[in-house]
Parts: C-alpha cells; structure tokens; sequence
C-alpha cells in the first residue's frame, strides 16, 4: 500500500478504507476514530454521502467494521461518530461484531443551537457510539481536577454479577440484602479502599475524589461545530471540534499509541494526535481531505 504522506509519526493513504484496513496487519492500532459517512443523501462538493437504504449502508460499513476489530489491539477503543439516520443500525452492527458486552457507551454531542426547523423538532446532536475489544481490558485514563468530590459507587437496584458480598478492610458490605449494585468492578473497589479514596456512609462505599466525571452529553461550547453550515469551507465541509477528538484521545489512548481515523474528512484525528503525541494512521478516499489535512499537520510546530 502506497502512502501519500509520511512525517512525525503520522501517515496518511489516500485510497479506500477497506483497501487499507486489509493490508494492516492484525492487533496494530490502539485506539480508532472515526467520522463515518452519515447517509443524508446530500451530495457535497466533494463526496458523496449517500450508501442507499439502511441495509444497504449497512452492508457496506459491514466488512470495514470487521476489518477494524481485527486490527484494533486487544485493549483497544473504537468511536463511530454518526447521526439518527444510522445510529441505530450501526450499533446493532457493531454488537454483533464487537459482542453487546462491549458496547460502553452511546454519546451525544451537541452540535449546533436551534436552527430553524418548523414541522419537527430541530436536531442538534450528533451519536458517538464507543466500543472496547475486550470489556475486561481497555484504556480508560481519568481526569484530574483541585477540589474533591464524593461520589456514590453503587445504585440501587439487583444485579446477579454485581451484587455479592464484599469485604473491604473492615466493612462487609452485603449489596444483594441492600437490593444494590456496584458501579465498578470488585477489584476497582479493593484498589480505591488501598489508595485511601473510599468513605463510607451508612456501610455503603463513597469514593473522595479529584477526578472529573465527564458525562455522555457532550454540550460544552467547544464541542460545538465551528463553521457555518450555510456556507462552503474554504478547507473541508464539515471538520470536528478538536475538543471532541481531544477528549477521546486523552482518555482512551496514552502517549506513544497508534491512532486511526480511516474516515479522515477534515483531518481532526491527524491533528490532535499529533498535538498529543500519538502516532497516526489514517485514510480517506477524497485527494481533497488529505491535501487538507496535510496542510493542517505542516502548521503545528
């Protein structure tokens, strides 16, 4: 396979995605991200984001996403950013590709404010489906912030595998008699009790904590698109916040890891990752996003 760009770590292959995902070798990428065509029907001045039917868009992300499993490694992360024309249909695909049990979680981004819609309700998320090879082994790096929090680790409610007794330190905590469950795993639990972060309340475990939770809304003004969607760009149509892009990567990847974007459009993933020290592999079938891209990566010192 012949790269059409190679500096810093960051390679780019102008060609099919498929075409490229076959001649990677297996378990090779960390962590993958991609900005999949959405399947409006809209025709752009430089693609074409139109697959058919969902069946047959299906059809066709089918053997991409199976190609994408075998070379994601197998602590391995992988985002599918969408919109409601498919996300329903992707991430049915992807259970039965992936296994439901390594669905983590379904994101929404807000995208833009109210624009103008008079006969439905105006849509203004996009969908992150994210997934992990192995739903017992995956990156998951958390934000650090100065003031703690307390936080409860259980929920009510039995669940048969989460809802055992546990021993920390001094406390035995019998979830099934309380018609409770863990949040994390028994071993989470044991390592928060050792590091000092859990409290207790009432015999149930509290963690005191600086990290950040970070939910799946995704609202923040960074996350919001960036250019005017009535308007041609002068670089590429429809480029990603980095804030997106730099979140995903910080918490799903660490510094050295491969990143891949086979769906490179205005070439965020590139930039980012570049920015924080990854190295990348990505791919796009448009000439245009490549050149666009590449200019991008020659800006950042």
């Amino acid at each position: 396979m012949e790269k059409y760009y190679e500096k810093d770590n960051q390679v780019i292959y102008n060609c099919d995605n498929l075409e490229l995902l076959k001649s990677l070798d297996n378990e090779c990428i960390d962590l993958i991200y991609c900005d999949i065509l959405y399947n409006t029907g809209k025709v752009f001045d430089d693609y074409n984001d139109n697959l058919g039917t969902p069946k047959d868009a299906v059809e066709w992300y089918r053997p991409r996403l199976i190609e994408m499993k075998r070379v994601l490694k197998n602590n391995g992360s992988i985002f599918l950013h969408c919109n409601w024309r498919l996300d329903s249909y992707i991430r049915i695909l992807m259970d039965e590709i992936f296994g439901s049990s390594c669905f983590r979680n379904r994101i929404y981004r807000k995208h833009s404010k109210e624009r103008g819609f008079y006969l439905n309700f105006d849509s203004q998320v996009d969908i992150i489906l994210y997934y992990v090879k192995d739903k017992n082994n995956f990156t998951f790096n958390e934000f650090k912030m100065d003031n703690k929090i307390i936080t409860p680790l259980f929920e009510n409610g039995y669940i048969k595998e989460r809802s055992n007794i546990i021993i920390l330190g001094n406390n035995k905590i019998d979830f099934k008699s309380l018609n409770k469950h863990y949040l994390v795993s028994e071993s989470k639990l044991q390592e928060l009790y050792k590091n000092n972060e859990l409290i207790f309340i009432d015999n149930l475990p509290y963690r005191k904590t600086n990290v950040m939770p970070i939910g799946n809304l995704w609202a923040e003004d960074d996350m919001l698109d960036n250019y005017n969607r009535n308007k041609i760009a002068d670089t590429y149509d429809t480029p990603k916040p980095e804030a997106i892009l730099e979140r995903i990567i910080k918490i799903c990847s660490n510094e050295g890891n491969t990143v891949a974007d086979f769906f490179l459009g205005g070439g965020t993933t590139a930039v980012v990752s570049k920015k924080l020290k990854r190295k990348g592999i990505y791919c796009d079938i448009n000439k245009k996003a490549c050149d666009v891209t590449i200019d991008k990566l020659k800006n950042i010192d």
